[in-house]
C-alpha cells in the first residue's frame, strides 16, 4: 500500500528586503506613499536621522507645490545622546568613547534633525498644511538598529553594520568602530501585504517606540 503523501510545509513569504548601500533610494516611494494619507505619521529612530533628511524632502516640497495635502503631519525622531559617553561607536584600539568623534555626530544630527524641523515649520508658516509637528528626543542606550513606522500600518527594520575605519580627528587619525547607516539592510513589514506576521510585528515595533518615546528619552540639550 503506497505511502500517504505528506502535506508540503507551508511557506511564508519573507520580508522584502532593500538593497544594501541603497537604502534612502530604497525606503523613498514608500515615504512618498506615505505623504497621499490625510493624516500622516512618521516615527523613526536610529542613530543620526541622515537617511530620513534625504527621503522626506521630496514628499515635503510635494506640499509645497500642492501636489501632496495631508491635513496633518506629525513627525518623531529617537536619537541617541551624543553629548554623553557612547559604549558604540568607539575606539578601536580600547572601546573606549571618543569625544572628538561624539561632537562631529552631534553635529551631523542637529543638522539633519534642524532641516526637518525647519521645512515643516516653514510649511505650517504658509498655511500648506493644517497641523504639523516635529518632536525630537534622545536617549543614552547604543542606537544598533534603524526603525521607520509610517502611518501606524508600514515599519522598515535594519541592524547597523559596525566596521573600523580610520576617521580624521582634531589631534589626528584614530580607527574606530562605526555604525555604518548607509549599508543597512533594511526589511520592510506592512500590514496590507497579507502576511500573518506583519501585523503583529508592526504593532510590537510600534509599542517599543512609545515605550522608549515615554521611559528612556527626554529633550536634548540645548
Amino acid at each position: 500500500m503506497p505511502a500517504a503523501a505528506r502535506p508540503s510545509p507551508r511557506r511564508w513569504d519573507a520580508p522584502r528586503p532593500l538593497r544594501p548601500g541603497q537604502c534612502s533610494r530604497g525606503i523613498r516611494p514608500y515615504i512618498e506613499r506615505a505623504f497621499t494619507a490625510e493624516h500622516v505619521t512618521i516615527d523613526f529612530a536610529g542613530f543620526s536621522g541622515e537617511t530620513l533628511h534625504g527621503v522626506i524632502q521630496e514628499p515635503l516640497d510635494s506640499i509645497r507645490v500642492g501636489h501632496a495635502k495631508p491635513r496633518s503631519l506629525a513627525i518623531r525622531l529617537l536619537l541617541p545622546d551624543t553629548t554623553r559617553p557612547m559604549v558604540l561607536p568607539c575606539r578601536a584600539d580600547d572601546h573606549a568613547d571618543e569625544p572628538a568623534f561624539r561632537e562631529r555626530a552631534h553635529q551631523l544630527t542637529t543638522r539633519h534633525a534642524r532641516a526637518i524641523i525647519d521645512t515643516v515649520q516653514g510649511l505650517t508658516d504658509l498655511g500648506l498644511i493644517e497641523n504639523a509637528t516635529t518632536q525630537i528626543r534622545v536617549h543614552p542606550c547604543v542606537p544598533l538598529f534603524k526603525l521607520y513606522i509610517l502611518n501606524n500600518c508600514e515599519a522598515f527594520f535594519g541592524f547597523y553594520p559596525i566596521a573600523r575605519h580610520n576617521v580624521q580627528l582634531p589631534a589626528g587619525p584614530q580607527a574606530m568602530y562605526d555604525l555604518m547607516g548607509k549599508d543597512a539592510l533594511v526589511f520592510r513589514h506592512a500590514a496590507d501585504r497579507g502576511q500573518p506576521g506583519d501585523a503583529p510585528w508592526i504593532e510590537q515595533a510600534r509599542s517599543w517606540f512609545d515605550a522608549m518615546w515615554q521611559t528612556m528619552s527626554y529633550e536634548p540639550a540645548g
